[in-house]
């Protein structure tokens, strides 16, 4: 009996110990973090919209945290291959996703077989946001976006808008903009902002949502009016330009844009990214290289930024049932 009891109590402190180094051994963050080169996956082909979005990131952080970051690209399905990929990766630091708006979002909300969530990461904080506008040909008979709806409210169906495919931030833009407003358009889905905005311009569609960063361009050549924008403020880029919630419709269209790490990556290594994130704002280094691209420059938290992602997560997801948007 006496022998049992021994053998008991040995056992207990023998896996005690091994539990107690094994705890100690995977979870502290390391203490030179980063030692080695940190991976950035994009879900985009090599220059894609990503490359253009987080290079700034890419390019100064490396000053704050001693180690150049590195990105790898792989594109395919909708974002599922590489967010797949980052998810799964070892939460030691060394492995960063593209945490925007379409990618960590609408992703998770209307594609029920997506091989990640939100869930799957953490947030290290938002750098910028960008966010679409609504824009016709230049010599369209619509002065302002009211002309517009009155239009479309009196012509149900007869007028079609282009955007860069079902169930992207632009579609959910105009589907809501549609039911406040009290209209009926059809939607063209298009692969790409500049091809919405080449059938807009050849009058195949009657307007179309693209992107800040894409309007922008047109705009010196007079190529495309700008009607109204999806941020809930003026732009800096376009101050003559209304928003929507300026002119009384109730909707957004914001792009957020930041970085998230695979779920259970140490909060210290968090911290320390969060910090080289920070620090390069209060030095001005990021700002000006995200405001060339025509977004805004506009640092988050972990926790802001968990708390926008959230409240984006369910309001799309209940805006994607009722509209039947889902995705295998």
């Amino acid at each position: 009996m006496q022998r049992t009891k021994i053998i008991r109590s040995f056992s207990f402190v023998v896996f005690a110990s091994v539990l107690f180094l094994t705890v100690n051994i995977v979870e502290p963050a390391e203490s030179d973090y980063p030692s080695r080169p940190i991976t950035f996956v994009s879900p985009n082909a090599p220059g894609g919209g990503i490359d253009i979005n987080y290079r700034p990131i890419i390019d100064i952080l490396p000053e704050y945290l001693g180690q150049k970051i590195v990105t790898i690209h792989k594109p395919g399905g909708g974002g599922a291959i590489a967010g797949a990929f980052a998810a799964r990766a070892k939460p030691d630091g060394y492995t960063l996703f593209a945490g925007t708006t379409s990618f960590v979002i609408l992703a998770p909300a209307t594609r029920k077989s997506l091989p990640y969530s939100y869930d799957d990461f953490v947030p290290v904080g938002v750098f910028s946001k960008g966010f679409n506008t609504l824009i016709v040909k230049p010599d369209a008979p619509w002065k302002n976006l009211q002309e517009l709806i009155a239009d479309m409210k009196a012509n149900p169906g007869k007028h079609k808008y282009a955007t860069v495919g079902v169930g992207t931030q632009h579609h959910f833009l105009m589907e809501q903009l549609s039911i406040v407003a009290g209209f009926k358009a059809v939607h063209v889905p298009f692969k790409s902002d500049i091809e919405s905005i080449t059938a807009t311009m050849g009058g195949h569609t009657s307007f179309a949502i693209v992107t800040v960063m894409t309007a922008v361009r047109y705009l010196p050549s007079s190529s495309i009016r700008v009607l109204a924008i999806g941020d809930t403020v003026r732009s800096k880029m376009l101050p003559g330009v209304p928003t929507f919630k300026e002119l009384g419709y109730d909707v957004e269209g914001i792009l957020w844009v930041g970085l998230v790490a695979p779920k259970g990556t140490p909060k210290e290594i968090i911290n320390k990214l969060w910090t080289a994130m920070k620090k390069a704002f209060e030095d001005n280094k990021i700002q000006p290289l995200i405001e060339q691209q025509g977004i805004t420059a506009i640092l988050c938290s972990p926790d802001e930024m968990d708390r926008i992602y959230r409240k984006d997560i369910a309001f799309y997801t209940k805006v994607a049932k009722d509209l039947g948007i889902e995705f295998d």
